[in-house]
């Protein structure tokens, strides 16, 4: 019973042995290398932060300079007058238009109210109204489309003109390009145009052409002296003189350069119908552009720099439609280039 009781006590020891794990087995130590320290990432300079930086100012706006207010005297409604008058109004501060052939109010009356209104300058547009305008305006005139301008002995106020051609240069280039056999041209004025019959000589000059000119007192005298010189020239120059011009002579002139082959260049459009060969006018808007330098001159104080008479700037060409119809317009000094080179 003893031996039974040992016997199970030792099973039972050996069970609890074998449920007991065994020792793990020694792992030998094994040295790991120090890591190396981290090289730190090199410094990058930083540019500073700009500065706030004001934005630029605007630009400055320059304000036109004021129009000048001027009052416009029309000798009466035609239109070489009108169309002027047209292009003068966006350039001006404008007061007050008035029309001479309107009788409602005197030509005295008329200056008053111009003056009377805070214009600075009148413009009078025409010989009718340029002489009105000499008696009796209170402030400065500017005139133009004015060939024969007698100037008075005594005036109160400045009086400056505004040539009624275009710069002659580029009439004499524009025709002779037009018809490059041109070589003698005629040309017959009344007197008091010497400083014109100069100016027109070198520039036939300057363009290889010869200028012949008569000095006329009446239209009938001009017919007479363009008879005995029709035979002699190419071309003829017509000037707008009607002191020594008039309708039923310039018909007689037009036949007579009809049968001599004579060219004529005339001042006016409305002369191609005519049968003139060739147009010279001045450009309406040159005129104005002109008058208000002139004008704006004389507001600022400089009326005594100013000639008596400035010139135009530009001439419009235009052919007779029998000859093919054309019309440029050029500066002084240009030849022409560029247009119709036909033989009129």
């Amino acid at each position: 019973m003893v031996k039974r009781v040992l016997f199970a006590c030792l099973l039972a020891t050996i069970a609890g042995c074998a449920n007991v794990p065994p020792e793990p087995p020694e792992v030998p130590d094994i040295a790991v290398p120090e890591p190396e320290p981290l090289t730190p990432p090199p410094q990058v300079e930083q540019e500073p932060l700009p500065a706030e930086v004001e934005p630029p100012p605007l630009a400055e706006v320059i304000e036109p300079p004021p129009k000048v207010k001027a009052a416009i005297v029309l000798s009466d409604r035609s239109p070489a007058f009108e169309k002027v008058a047209t292009e003068l109004a966006p350039l001006l501060d404008q007061t007050l238009l008035y029309n001479l052939s309107d009788k409602s109010l005197s030509p005295e009356d008329a200056f008053a109210a111009a003056a009377e209104s805070g214009a600075a300058v009148v413009i009078a547009i025409g010989r009718p109204a340029t002489q009105a305008a000499a008696a009796w305006s209170t402030i400065p005139v500017v005139y133009c489309q004015v060939f024969n301008y007698e100037r008075p002995d005594e005036l109160s106020v400045p009086v400056k003109g505004v040539a009624s051609l275009p710069p002659l240069s580029a009439q004499v280039a524009a025709w002779k390009q037009r018809d490059p056999e041109l070589e003698t041209i005629g040309a017959i004025l009344g007197d008091g145009h010497e400083d014109l019959l100069r100016e027109a000589t070198l520039a036939a000059a300057a363009n290889g052409i010869e200028l012949q000119y008569r000095i006329a007192r009446s239209d009938r005298e001009t017919l007479y002296m363009f008879h005995r010189m029709a035979p002699h020239i190419d071309g003829f120059w017509l000037f707008p003189d009607n002191r020594v011009l008039s309708v039923p002579v310039l018909e007689q002139m037009v036949s007579i350069a009809a049968r001599h082959g004579v060219r004529i260049a005339a001042f006016n459009d409305a002369l191609l119908e005519m049968g003139v060969a060739l147009s010279t006018a001045s450009v309406e808007a040159d005129i104005a552009a002109t008058i208000v330098t002139v004008a704006e001159k004389i507001v600022a104080g400089d009326s005594d720099a100013i000639p008596e008479l400035t010139r135009l700037g530009k001439v419009r060409i235009a052919t007779n439609p029998a000859a093919g119809s054309s019309s440029d317009t050029y500066a002084a000094g240009e030849t022409g280039a560029g247009g119709p080179k036909d033989r009129l």
